[in-house]
């Protein structure tokens, strides 16, 4: 496998990114079989018409006989190969992916253990958002740190709610195996578990002009210590406008006055 790695270089044989979540687990099954049984499938169908172009060549039967595939038998098994690849890939997908969904990605965390953070894109660039001592959004304690920045504690479930700026964003954790679309006029959620430290990539799943090239992150995943350490050294955003305030700013720049009201998924 090494040696292919080195010949064949590009997609093949490439890696997917190293998944540190709680549940990205469950995305790896889900792609792996359906990888499995649709190339299972395939297999099938190419060995199937080799050998009818082998049994039946023109050499063996110079005459061509031809058939309209009405007959009772043909409909009996077309029927019956129909619901064979019905019910081992489109059931057991859903019933894979309902599975984990209700399990786990639709199962929203509850509690104080629980890390809250309001994330807003625009074009281009993260913004994300903390609430301070008071646990409060909107409030004069709330951290914003730098565009781009968000760092999170390890073994720890965090929720992120998401509106845009301005067009269609998707917030997307490659080593997680999720995303979530902004999307102007809506506050979307989505929560997830990391497993280990380390620095990742924050990106973009949605087009969303000619600079989207440029809707990188950066991902800290940190000790519950030195998570908390680093947030306390951020400098509280202190400003008296709101959501309501959106607009108001003469600068096109950074948006400076955002944020709203937190609102549990239940």
């Amino acid at each position: 496998m090494t040696n292919l790695k080195k010949w064949l270089p590009g997609i093949w044989f490439m890696d997917p990114p190293k998944d540190i979540s709680l549940d990205g687990y469950r995305i790896d099954n889900v792609i792996q079989y359906t990888d499995f049984v649709i190339t299972l499938y395939f297999g099938i169908v190419v060995a199937a018409l080799a050998f009818f172009v082998w049994k039946y060549n023109s050499r063996k039967h110079p005459k061509a006989a031809y058939e309209h595939g009405d007959k009772k038998k043909h409909l009996i098994m077309t029927v019956v190969m129909g619901m064979v690849v019905f019910l081992s890939i489109d059931v057991v997908i859903e019933t894979m992916s309902f599975r984990d969904l209700k399990e786990a990605f639709w199962n929203f965390p509850k509690g104080k253990d629980v890390l809250r953070i309001e994330a807003m894109p625009m074009q281009y660039a993260w913004n994300f958002r903390y609430a301070g001592e008071d646990e409060e959004f909107g409030t004069d304690d709330d951290v914003v740190p730098p565009q781009n920045i968000l760092n999170i504690p390890v073994n720890t479930p965090v929720v992120v709610q998401l509106t845009t700026y301005d067009v269609i964003h998707s917030f997307y954790l490659p080593n997680f195996r999720i995303k979530q679309d902004a999307t102007p006029g809506m506050v979307t959620a989505i929560w997830f578990q990391a497993t280990e430290t380390g620095e990742y990539e924050i990106a973009c799943a949605e087009l969303c002009g000619n600079g989207h090239f440029k809707m990188k992150g950066y991902l800290k995943v940190q000790s519950k210590e030195d998570f908390y350490t680093w947030l306390s050294e951020q400098e509280p955003e202190v400003t008296e406008d709101d959501w309501d305030d959106w607009g108001d700013d003469e600068d096109e720049g950074v948006p400076t006055k955002w944020g709203w009201p937190w609102k549990e998924v239940k």
